[in-house]
């Protein structure tokens, strides 16, 4: 490209012809450093001489040879391509595909047949698939079974909203004055439908109809509330945290069935017996794996434990659902 390359390429044709006499091989040439960087100015700029010069002045020289040895290149006489070698390749471009798609087939001749030794590959497939059955379906009930628990724990708090709207508004608990018991006359608890108390929420558009019972609950009952009494207000109003809302009470739905009733600290039967959400008159929502809780005193009692499904006597036993009249009407109670 320049006169310095001229001579060596003179030097190695000497050398060339002195080893070739010598039974020796020709060393491969090389470019010079500026050489190649000039090659690749040129290509970049898509073998534009102008551009590539206008980019680089300094190295206008060097461009131009290397634009006038790709010029020459460009120049040489080639044999026209012969079309049939355009036929061939595509042709084995074909074979290619469609040997690739015949191992991605299963062909008859490959399927598991009795003694045709390919029994453990089916028994492995098998296998796996028992595995995946046992493993998934438990988590399948279980990731249900929680999505259930928390559909019902959010109507819960839209419940809990709508019950401290309507105390702001009237300043006493949802209440049908026409199922206020008389507990002196009241014989038991299972022909009360204590639930009922929240309908004035619905009537009243405090919340939208269905909000008083959990999704899961089939039998209409609704969820079980707070049984009517002096305290009932006093502790939505005055801060104290009680439970004043959960799922539907084991205990008096056994009852209400004529089904003789085991253990009074059993769940409620909405969420499979794991447990049963609780709404809390300061309007939080839990979700308790029993219905013995823990509370904190208040001015009638001090901090006691109790079951929320069972009244308390005045004795301050939970030893059963004793008949209404003998209930201390302090404690929790809740049924729906």
């Amino acid at each position: 490209m320049n006169r310095e390359n001229d001579t060596n390429d003179a030097h190695a044709n000497d050398r060339t012809s002195e080893g070739t006499s010598e039974g020796n091989t020709r060393a491969p040439a090389t470019l010079t450093e500026p050489d190649c960087a000039a090659i690749d100015i040129l290509i970049e700029h898509e073998f534009d001489l102008a551009k590539a010069t206008n980019a680089h002045p300094a190295l206008a020289a060097r461009l131009a040879a290397a634009s006038q040895l790709f010029g020459r290149l460009d120049s040489y006489e080639a044999e026209p391509v012969d079309e049939s070698l355009v036929d061939l390749t595509l042709a084995r471009i074909a074979r290619e595909d469609e040997a690739q798609a015949a191992r991605m087939r299963l062909e008859p001749a490959a399927q598991p047949k009795l003694g045709s030794g390919r029994w453990h590959d089916f028994i492995a497939i098998a296998c796996a698939a028992i595995l995946l059955v046992s493993i998934g379906a438990p988590i399948f009930a279980w990731m249900s079974g929680r999505n259930a628990d928390l559909r019902c724990s959010e109507n819960l708090r839209q419940l809990g909203g709508a019950i401290a709207a309507y105390h702001g508004d009237h300043r006493s608990m949802p209440i049908q004055a026409s199922l206020l018991p008389n507990f002196s006359s009241l014989g038991g608890w299972q022909k009360y439908r204590n639930s009922d108390h929240l309908d004035p929420l619905v009537d009243g558009q405090y919340c939208s109809e269905g909000c008083t019972a959990c999704g899961n609950d089939t039998t209409g009952e609704g969820y079980a509330y707070q049984v009517p009494h002096a305290m009932a207000n006093f502790a939505w109003g005055g801060g104290f945290r009680a439970p004043a809302v959960a799922d539907r009470n084991p205990v008096i739905d056994l009852m209400r069935r004529g089904r003789s009733v085991g253990t009074f600290s059993m769940n409620s039967p909405e969420h499979g017996g794991r447990g049963q959400n609780l709404l809390f008159t300061d309007g939080s929502v839990e979700f308790v794996a029993t219905p013995v809780l823990a509370l904190p005193a208040s001015a009638q009692m001090p901090s006691h434990t109790e079951n929320i499904w069972i009244p308390m006597d005045r004795g301050q036993l939970e030893d059963g659902v004793d008949a209404p009249i003998d209930w201390i009407g302090f404690d929790i109670f809740l049924m729906q």
